[in-house]
């Protein structure tokens, strides 16, 4: 532990805690609530996917009565507690009172010796959940009872020092909060300009470098759609320019190595780019061999089993590496761009139709004669297309900026729980704290 043979520390079964503090179990300073109940209407109801995974937020809730099966009753201020599927780590602080499905531990701290806000904290921290990992039993749907959790031993600072602890975890928990709120917003912008864009459009534009909006709009497959727009396949706009990754005969296994040349495959396809620090690569040799396969930049990649909703588009960072086995490559034509096609790939109404049209029963497969049979809506201006891609491409950039924001938040969050839940790190405690 970082905390072994520092003076004022001492080893315990907690691990080197201050001196000051206490190794207790969890089942000293909390409890789980057993009492039960029946859904009935006007009671609010957690379930799982009603807990946010990581964020401590309800999503929300029902309203009780839609099913009869037995609850566990809980108190606004309970820590709520996924027992199944653990390493989910979903959690959240009850904002009132209610029932919530069994697979949910509702956990109470005992008065004199946990402060709720810091028993929230310490059942989040790694000391914690690296023991609830390793307790965990069963295969497909791992869970953990609470007689595993109560055995726990944890170092528990005073009340006062809790409570100041605490305050320092929620100031970081409020700010991931905001980051959150805010990119769910971005979320909802981009859903409504991505419906209003790809049927109004954005309009004509004039030698003045104004745009004139579309008066005229006709029906398509799509619904409404400009008259001067049209629906076309993905054949068409790539003008039959699609083609399948090399086979498992043309590139083995035994062929990746840990440098050279990056070979996409479909778990290398994430948020619609691709993702080089996960993709297995080959020697500049053999890539040369398969240099048909080579991605340039503007290419789109798609995936040719499991999910083929999922694509990528090929940008300047993960050009030159190579379309590989499980994944179809396409290269639109010059009068289409292609970040405008990745933003309407992401269109629910094309995720649908890929998804019914694949074929297979087991595992879902795509081949390039599907694949250039979707259809597409598309204005006949590559300028119109490109302007509504640099609306959404500006809205995208925005959700980057807070996904970042996000991340770092997170990992300040986990290094503060590290040092101040281990008492690496001391929390001056004021008057009032003390009181």
């Amino acid at each position: 532990m970082t905390n072994a043979g520092i003076p004022g520390y001492r080893e315990t079964d907690a691990g080197w805690i201050p001196k000051d503090w206490a190794p207790l179990s969890l089942g000293t300073i909390a409890s789980a609530r057993k009492s039960k109940a029946v859904a009935q209407h006007g009671v609010r109801c957690v379930e799982l996917e009603h807990i946010k995974s990581e964020t401590g937020r309800l999503l929300g809730w029902d309203s009780g009565g839609a099913q009869a099966s037995i609850k566990t009753a809980f108190k606004q201020g309970d820590v709520l507690f996924g027992k199944l599927r653990p390493y989910l780590r979903k959690y959240a602080v009850a904002p009132f009172d209610g029932i919530c499905t069994t697979e949910i531990l509702a956990i109470h701290p005992k008065d004199d010796l946990a402060d709720r806000s810091f028993l929230f904290q310490l059942m989040q921290g790694d000391g914690v959940f690296s023991t609830v990992e390793a307790l965990s039993y069963g295969t497909k749907m791992p869970r953990v009872s609470w007689s595993d959790l109560a055995d726990i031993v944890v170092g528990v600072p005073s009340l006062a020092e809790q409570r100041a602890v605490a305050a320092v975890l929620i100031a970081v928990d409020d700010k991931l909060d905001v980051i959150a709120r805010q990119i769910e917003a971005t979320e909802t912008l981009k859903q409504g300009l991505m419906q209003t864009l790809f049927s109004r459009g954005i309009g004509t534009l004039g030698a003045d470098g104004r745009w004139t909006a579309h008066a005229e709009f006709k029906d398509s497959p799509f619904g409404l759609i400009p008259t001067k727009w049209g629906v076309q396949t993905l054949g068409e706009v790539c003008d039959g320019a699609l083609q399948t990754g090399p086979f498992g005969s043309q590139l083995h296994a035994h062929e990746y190595q840990d440098e050279g040349v990056p070979v996409l495959m479909p778990k290398d396809l994430v948020n619609c780019r691709a993702n080089l620090e996960t993709a297995a690569k080959v020697s500049q040799t053999r890539a040369e061999e398969l240099d048909k396969h080579r991605l340039n930049r503007g290419d789109l990649l798609f995936s040719r089993r499991g999910d083929v909703a999922r694509f990528a588009l090929i940008d300047e960072k993960t050009q030159g590496a190579l379309c590989g086995t499980g994944c179809l490559k396409a290269i639109p034509g010059k009068a289409h761009s292609p970040a405008y096609l990745a933003h309407l790939l992401q269109l629910d109404v094309v995720r649908t139709w890929l998804e019914q049209n694949a074929v297979g029963q087991t595992m879902p497969n795509m081949n390039t004669a599907i694949l250039a049979s979707l259809p597409l809506v598309v204005p006949d201006d590559r300028a119109e297309q490109e302007r509504i891609a640099d609306i959404l491409d500006g809205v995208d950039a925005k959700a980057n900026l807070l996904d970042e924001k996000q991340t770092n938040y997170q990992a300040l969050k986990r290094g503060l729980m590290q040092k101040l839940l281990t008492g690496e790190w001391r929390v001056k405690v004021d008057a009032g704290m003390a009181a």
